[in-house]
């Protein structure tokens, strides 16, 4: 599975809606349950899933999937 992939499937499942509804362009408030609470638990799943740490600055800059998919990537690379 893809870092994509994996992101979709953590967002999907914290806000509890159908991957098909979740993309790239999926940003903050596009779904109830990803408020500021929401993010907070979609970036700790990423942190363990992909065994990484964000800096508390770092996490208000992730604003949708395709950020927190870059910033996995520059992680993990």
């Amino acid at each position: 599975m893809d870092i994509l992939e994996k992101v979709i499937e953590i967002v999907a499942s914290v806000c509890e809606v159908d991957k098909a509804e979740v993309t790239e362009d999926s940003t903050v408030g596009d779904f109830p349950a990803w408020d500021s609470m929401g993010h907070l638990s979609i970036l700790s799943q990423v942190e363990e899933n992909f065994g990484i740490s964000f800096e508390p600055e770092e996490m208000m800059e992730l604003e949708d999937v395709s950020d927190i998919v870059k910033a996995i990537e520059g992680k993990t690379n």
